[in-house]
């Protein structure tokens, strides 16, 4: 009798996700950025190419926001060496309200960022 009960009972689970829609999608995580900072797909995929993380990308459109730059002109900044914390100072930027806006946008588009990689000692 249990046997019976046990395959009736997968049998209108299977039934069921047939029969009622499945939910929605997530959306990638490219669309998720490119809708909060309304920003290009394309944008954020070319960023991606150069080697950004999502955490990085976050950082950036959170600083260009701020600062009322072109992408361009803080990326150029980036490729000369300089780091986006001095990047956010040289634009009069306080770094700590930088912070709570990065962490804020990372937190609702749930994005963690990864501890830095310990280096191999030898």
């Amino acid at each position: 009798m249990k046997k019976i009960s046990i395959i009736a009972a997968l049998f209108l689970l299977a039934l069921q996700a047939k029969v009622l829609p499945a939910a929605p999608a997530e959306p990638p995580r490219t669309q998720a950025v490119s809708l909060y900072f309304n920003r290009s797909d394309g944008e954020i995929a070319g960023l991606r190419a150069d080697g950004f993380g999502y955490g990085e990308i976050v950082k950036i459109f959170v600083i260009a926001e701020m600062s009322r730059k072109p992408l361009g002109e803080l990326l150029a900044e980036n490729r000369k060496g300089y780091g986006w914390g001095t990047i956010s100072l040289k634009l009069g930027l306080n770094p700590v309200f930088v912070k709570k806006r990065v962490d804020s946008a990372r937190r609702d588009l749930d994005i963690r960022v990864r501890p830095a990689a310990e280096e191999k000692r030898s």
